[in-house]
């Protein structure tokens, strides 16, 4: 049976001057003892408060306060209290300490051990680590999947990026090296707006702001609202806002920090806790769960690329590096990479800047890449790999652009036999009109 303790330094009471003073004036409290009449003991030349039924006990050891060298503490005692009752000694210590402040006016107390809080931390903590762990794991999962590898910079804000960035340099953990880390970086509370401040990819108060300002039409306005609600948004509010996330979440931000803090608990928060972690743990499973369900509309995905080319333009305004390019657009240091796709080291080694590609523009590459006849088909890979790529054109905003096109049918997606007949290969091809 586990023997539960709580100390506290006390200093300065108003008119206590002696460890017997002090043993009675804890006994008197029928408030403290709960109604009971506790045991008065000396063992050990250390005097005692006990209570049977409770199965509390007080020992009551005088500090030498002569070789403080300031000299200003006349009086002060270290309260051991002891108990094989978690839940009861989980009350009693507010009751003494109460009593301490209220009753005896000890000018000063120091908490010096707290195995009730101590263990609700221990118990915390797993449970908490677990959350955060599948948060992590459901982020990285969605934004890759539904976003691309450059989902970081359409949803973090610029404190985080900020943070990460010094982080970054300040850590040096074992596997840093090996990774990519940005979601490692952020604290707790970060990963839960993740969550709940998601909007087809305006992820800043500022963007939404800014593009209010650039609508002129009702037919503008219209679009951009279906942008906030669209798809995106509705899933996050399925899935998390109408289970109550971000209320959930922010409790479990104030027990987070107490326990990575060491601060005291009740027996009440534990359970708070464990229920908790209990239903983000549910809500955050069953999101993942319903990832692939998920289908972003061509405006979202306009917004989302958009948001991309914004952000880069703002990183790249501020790079020495690039203010020798004199193509208007933005150029990038090299290609985002879509997809599980082997670019070899030609590519981003020879190839210097990297331009967004527009829809217009990618119309007349294709039917350029159509004339030339390099086969009878223009495979999708090549296209974009090679033959925009050698052009200078980023190959991830390439990709995504694509995407968006083949949905508006501006651009058709075929399959078609290799030469060997082993495998399909994804090709593309503009739509035939109809007077041809």
């Amino acid at each position: 049976m586990s023997n539960y303790q709580f100390e506290v330094f006390c200093i300065e009471p108003q008119d206590l001057k002696d460890d017997s003073a002090l043993q009675k004036a804890l006994s008197f409290s029928a408030q403290l003892w709960d109604e009971q009449t506790p045991v008065l003991s000396d063992k050990d030349n250390i005097k005692r408060v006990s209570d049977k039924k409770s199965g509390i006990t007080i020992k009551i050891i005088p500090v030498d306060t002569s070789k403080i060298w300031t000299g200003d503490i006349e009086v002060a005692f270290i309260l051991k209290v002891e108990s094989t009752k978690f839940e009861t000694l989980d009350l009693f210590r507010e009751r003494l300490l109460k009593h301490l402040r209220d009753t005896l006016r000890f000018r000063h107390k120091r908490i010096l051990r707290d195995d009730i809080s101590t263990s609700i931390s221990n118990q915390l903590y797993p449970e908490i680590n677990t959350v955060e762990i599948l948060l992590r794991r459901y982020l990285i999962k969605f934004f890759i999947q539904k976003i691309g590898l450059n989902w970081w910079e359409l949803t973090a804000n610029s404190n985080m990026e900020k943070k990460v960035s010094s982080r970054r340099k300040d850590r040096k953990d074992i596997l840093a090296g090996y990774i990519d880390t940005d979601l490692e970086y952020i604290d707790f509370n970060e990963l839960g707006e993740l969550i709940y401040k998601q909007s087809s990819g305006f992820n800043q108060p500022e963007k939404v702001i800014e593009k209010i300002s650039e609508i002129s039409s009702m037919e503008e306005f219209e679009k951009f609202r279906t942008e906030l609600d669209g798809n995106y948004s509705k899933y996050f509010k399925k899935y998390f806002k109408e289970k109550n996330f971000e209320s959930l979440w922010s409790k479990l931000i104030k027990i987070r920090n107490k326990v990575a803090h060491q601060g005291s608990f009740h027996k009440t928060e534990l359970d708070m806790g464990l229920e908790l972690a209990k239903s983000i743990k549910n809500i955050i499973t069953d999101a993942e769960n319903e990832i692939d369900s998920l289908v972003l509309s061509i405006d979202e995905k306009e917004a989302i690329r958009n948001t991309a080319i914004e952000q880069l333009e703002e990183i790249n305004s501020s790079d020495d590096d690039t203010k020798e390019v004199t193509d208007k657009r933005i150029a990038l240091k090299g290609p985002t990479i879509v997809g599980k796709i082997d670019l070899g080291e030609r590519q981003y080694k020879t190839i210097r800047g990297h331009k967004v590609i527009t829809e217009s523009e990618m119309i007349e590459e294709l039917e350029n890449a159509e004339d030339e006849q390099y086969n009878s088909y223009v495979g999708l890979k090549w296209f974009v790999t090679t033959y925009l790529a050698d052009r200078n054109y980023s190959i991830g905003f390439s990709y995504s652009l694509l995407n968006i096109m083949v949905e508006k049918g501006l651009i058709e997606i075929y399959s078609i036999k290799s030469y060997s007949g082993g495998y399909d290969i994804n090709a593309i091809k503009l739509p035939i009109k109809d007077n041809e």
